[in-house]
């Protein structure tokens, strides 16, 4: 039996994609993920600069949100059977037509072709990650760890990098030029996936997913990280407190620039980010392999702290370095949340995934239909420690259930061990 498995698992290591297919997608993705972040923050921009209007504005993060739960949707219910490599294509392929449209349609036809091309984006992005995130161990066999370590720090590169082109390119090239090359940047990651023809599911696992309809929640809750996967959603609802609350930050710290202090917060927050990806989960590569979803809670906290310091300290280093903790704790828990959820067998893992991505959208979407309702720009501190502190203390509370689970583990296992022993001569 110990022969077979370990021919199994050498069959699987020879099939995951070599090191260079790996690097080749990873910068196609980066790619991909650099014209994401320029969506992200030219289309609400386009649209405020065309309409004035802080309720259509406020509209183009709804229909991002709201696509990117329609993703998860579909993640959730056809993710185990679909086919994973035409899905990624298509997903990629979907945002690049809707973003070519974009940049060549005429003026007042791009007002309205707008919400329907932000709605996509953001359905395309959800399947795309969802199924990703389902493939990896896949893809990557053994290297499924480092894999998830360099998409969390690529994705941070990527969000600085389109942060700044954007400030670059649309009073040089103007928003078509924008959209055109968005578009680009999709038809490169479907242009990849194409040539690479990698392998994403395991050979019987499609029919094991058509064996078993059962749903991801009643999956999660006995594999032990339904939890986590809420946890997450409170983590996405209370990060939309920092992402309305730091410009108006930026306003009382900087009223001249207030710019200036979102993009030190921020560039902060991607130092944390890159170092956890890069350095840090490497020299806790072992304490993350073995026990994912206690790191995953305590990495949680850490980055709540984070951003509750952001608001709360006094002084520009102290602010920069609870960024930067900021930034640490959220790759390390991005890390690890993957990785739990990544243990389910291939079968299961597509309506896993679907499923934390409708948890994780729908909770960060409420969170800033909320707090652009209630928050008034003299207690914005008190409402980033409310919205975070709900996280931190049920993260913390997770992470001593844990503690405990593994100490009694650790003592049913000392027990056991003699016995064991004993028994063993005797026979």
């Amino acid at each position: 039996m110990g022969a077979v498995m370990a021919g199994t698992e050498v069959a699987r290591q020879a099939a995951s994609a070599s090191r260079r297919q790996l690097a080749v997608l990873l910068t196609a993705k980066t790619i991909s993920d650099i014209g994401y972040a320029l969506d992200f923050i030219c289309l609400s921009v386009f649209v405020w600069e065309h309409s004035r209007s802080t309720l259509e504005t406020g509209l183009v993060s709804v229909a991002l949100y709201s696509g990117a739960i329609v993703g998860g949707r579909l993640g959730h219910r056809y993710g185990d059977r679909w086919d994973r490599r035409r899905m990624m294509i298509g997903a990629d392929l979907a945002r690049a037509g809707m973003l070519a449209l974009l940049a060549v349609l005429p003026t007042g036809v791009q007002n309205w072709w707008l919400y329907p091309a932000v709605v996509v984006i953001g359905t395309g992005r959800s399947v795309f990650e969802a199924t990703l995130s389902a493939a990896t161990p896949v893809l990557a066999g053994p290297r499924t760890p480092s894999v998830n370590s360099a998409l969390a720090g690529l994705k941070g590169v990527a969000f600085m990098v389109g942060m700044g082109l954007a400030a670059v390119l649309v009073p040089v090239a103007g928003y078509r030029w924008v959209f055109g090359l968005d578009a680009a940047s999709y038809t490169l990651s479907a242009v990849v996936l194409l040539a690479l023809r990698l392998r994403m599911r395991e050979p019987d696992g499609r029919a094991a997913a058509a064996r078993d309809r059962s749903g991801a929640w009643p999956l999660l809750v006995a594999a032990g990280v339904a939890g986590l996967v809420v946890l997450r959603g409170l983590d996405a609802f209370g990060s939309a407190s920092q992402h309305v609350g730091l410009p108006l930050l930026g306003t009382e710290l900087r009223p001249t620039e207030p710019a200036v202090v979102s993009g030190a917060v921020w560039g902060s927050w991607a130092a944390g980010l890159l170092l956890a990806s890069f350095v840090l989960r490497p020299l806790a590569k072992r304490l993350v392999e073995r026990a994912p979803a206690p790191v995953y809670c305590v990495a949680t906290m850490v980055m709540s702290l984070g951003f509750i310091g952001v608001f709360w300290l006094d002084g520009w280093w102290p602010r920069l370095l609870a960024a930067a903790g900021a930034g640490l704790g959220d790759a390390l828990s991005e890390i690890t949340y993957k990785q739990s959820l990544q243990q389910l067998p291939d079968g299961r893992r597509g309506r896993a995934f679907g499923l934390s991505q409708i948890t994780v959208n729908a909770g960060f979407m409420s969170g800033l239909l909320v707090t652009s309702l209630v928050l008034q720009p003299d207690w914005v501190a008190q409402w980033v420690l409310l919205l975070h502190g709900v996280p931190l203390l049920v993260a913390g509370w997770m992470a001593v259930g844990a503690a405990r689970t593994a100490r009694t583990a650790a003592r049913a296992v000392g027990t056991v061990g003699p016995a064991a022993g004993t028994v063993g001569p005797a026979s």
